[in-house]
């Protein structure tokens, strides 16, 4: 039981910081792209974003948790 918390902790790690990198190049692109653009708009895209992670993170994490099984099992 604690290898497959441990698998899963890993995997939510792994899953959060990949998803923080990407979203992050993605906010900047956008709002360098978007500079004319009103603060509301802006602000709602970067929420839009954080959405999306938190959507995104759990099902990566699944994901990553089902490949790291496999690896362990070799």
């Amino acid at each position: 039981m604690s290898d497959m918390l441990s698998l899963y902790l890993k995997s939510l790690l792994i899953s959060a910081g990949f998803v923080a990198v990407v979203s992050g190049i993605y906010a900047l692109a956008m709002l360098a792209r978007h500079y004319d653009k009103p603060k509301l708009e802006r602000k709602n895209k970067i929420f839009d974003i954080l959405l999306i992670d938190i959507l995104i993170i759990p099902i990566l994490s699944f994901a990553i948790v089902a490949f790291l099984i496999i690896l362990k099992a070799r």
